[in-house]
């Protein structure tokens, strides 16, 4: 996706995160400048348009606009799992053994030399 369609991307998540009319306006704005890219074949990752609006000067002076753009960046970051997947190694809870498994496992060892 160019940075138009990124940037409408955003206004989308805008509005149905119930944001600010500061933070649409200003989405708006930045439409409007980036026009002329409408047909481009440039790709923009999502990420790195929502970096780009968080570290703007209107942004940083209003906390509106700054927590908004911080609740799509929250939306994109966490990609949908398929619950019935295996879970992830870090997921999993750590169980270690006993100091007893480890001992009766050493007599077993010195019984069978």
């Amino acid at each position: 996706m160019n940075a138009y369609e990124q940037l409408l991307a955003i206004r989308d998540r805008l509005e149905l995160n119930g944001a600010s009319e500061d933070s649409i306006d200003m989405i708006d704005k930045y439409l409007t400048k980036v026009e002329s890219e409408r047909e481009s074949s440039t790709n923009v990752p999502l990420a790195m348009m929502l970096k780009h609006l968080l570290r703007q000067r209107e942004v940083l002076d209003n906390d509106a606009i700054y927590n908004d753009l911080q609740e799509v960046v929250e939306g994109t970051s966490r990609p949908q799992r398929d619950p019935d997947a295996a879970p992830f190694a870090w997921e999993e809870e750590h169980r270690p053994k006993p100091h007893s498994y480890y001992k009766q496992q050493k007599q077993q060892q010195k019984g069978q030399k």
